[in-house]
């Protein structure tokens, strides 16, 4: 089996605790290089995770390295010009989320993949949990679907004095929490119910301003909560709730709850009991369900190393599946194709929100 020669672009903690470690013990994968903005910093990265060579400049990288696959994960604002230079040379992709700041940008990076395999970094299709809910929808467990709804807070914002960066600037993450949780969201939504034909949104900042470096306040220039409600093409309804403000505590830094009532029954998951999901028939009691293929052994249930546990299983499913999509062998994963139609649906979402909340038709994209 030849080896798969991979290059990476970009180097912050993602990368470093989720998208590398799997793919650096996988036989018969090498990570060959990685590029960052900073050559110093690339440097070091590199040197961390053992990577032997470095660069500041990504077309330096891809003309100086013989690769097969390119994996992204720099800031939004890069990403248009990284698939583009990558599918220029015929290399495979993956792309972290946001795949970039609006529905022309993706547009553009559908059209220059068209003839390199892609794959999205949707990490919650990975998610044991969510793939059992999967699975117990199309073996019909709650009949007919009737609506889904859709939780996910995190704390990285919830301490109003932590400091501006990046994540606030509308040039990088052009609707805030809408653009970094809003891909999971809406994918999670076309992925159990299908496509999605319109939506209504409303969204706030909550504040305003954050210290830079040097304590001097800054404004926050995108939103920190967002609620949207959706109407997918099958007449199945959907609500979503985003906020990037959950507030700090000893037990949590994010909670997801996603609950899928049907004709017959619900079926339910919280990542507080991140190996489990809950059952209910019309009728009977709940009954737990264990997620397929994730071993929870004498773990805690709810406890930090049962976060952990699952936060490696799913690390380590989506780096075989982008492996297996790179050799050709893997099918069925999220494209660049599924990330342009998930934008399409944020941008209306994001016109739907600064309009005052009406609702509009999402438009459809272009085959």
């Amino acid at each position: 089996m030849k080896t798969l020669r991979i290059g990476c672009h970009g180097h912050g903690w993602w990368a470093q605790r989720y998208l590398l470690p799997p793919l650096r013990d996988m036989v018969g994968v090498e990570v060959a290089a990685l590029c960052g903005r900073d050559a110093a910093r690339a440097a070091t990265a590199a040197a961390a995770s053992g990577i032997p060579r470095s660069f500041a400049d990504l077309e330096t990288m891809l003309d100086s390295v013989d690769l097969d696959a390119l994996v992204i994960a720099s800031p939004p604002s890069s990403h248009l010009a990284a698939v583009t230079a990558a599918a220029d040379r015929g290399l495979d992709i993956f792309c972290e989320k946001p795949l970039a700041r609006d529905g022309g940008e993706t547009a553009r990076m559908a059209h220059a993949c068209r003839n390199v395999r892609t794959v999205v970094g949707f990490t919650q299709r990975w998610h044991p949990a969510v793939a059992t809910l999967r699975r117990m929808l199309a073996e019909g467990e709650i009949g007919e679907v009737r609506h889904l709804r859709y939780v996910t807070r995190a704390a990285l914002s919830g301490d109003p004095g932590a400091p501006w960066t990046w994540r606030y600037d509308d040039a990088e993450y052009a609707y805030g929490v809408l653009s970094d949780l809003g891909p999971h969201a809406v994918d999670i939504v076309r992925w159990l119910g299908g496509e999605i034909a319109s939506v209504a949104a409303t969204a706030v900042t909550v504040v305003a301003q954050r210290p830079d470096g040097d304590g001097i306040p800054q404004p926050v220039r995108n939103w920190d909560d967002c609620t949207v409600d959706l109407l997918l093409e099958t007449g199945v309804s959907a609500s979503l709730v985003l906020s990037r403000i959950l507030p700090p505590n000893p037990y949590r830094r994010f909670h997801h709850e996603l609950d899928v009532i049907g004709s017959a029954g619900a079926v339910t998951f919280t990542s507080d009991r991140p190996t489990e999901v809950v059952l209910t028939r019309a009728g009977r009691e709940p009954v737990v369900i264990p997620a397929d293929g994730v071993e929870a052994g004498e773990v805690t249930p709810g406890s930090f190393e049962e976060l952990m546990l699952v936060h490696s299983f799913g690390s380590a499913r989506q780096a075989a599946d982008m492996v297996a999509v790179f050799r050709g062998t893997g099918t069925g994963h999220p494209t660049i194709s599924d990330g342009h139609r998930g934008q399409l649906v944020l941008d209306a979402a994001a016109r739907s929100a600064r309009a005052g909340g009406g609702r509009l038709a999402c438009p459809p994209p272009q085959r």
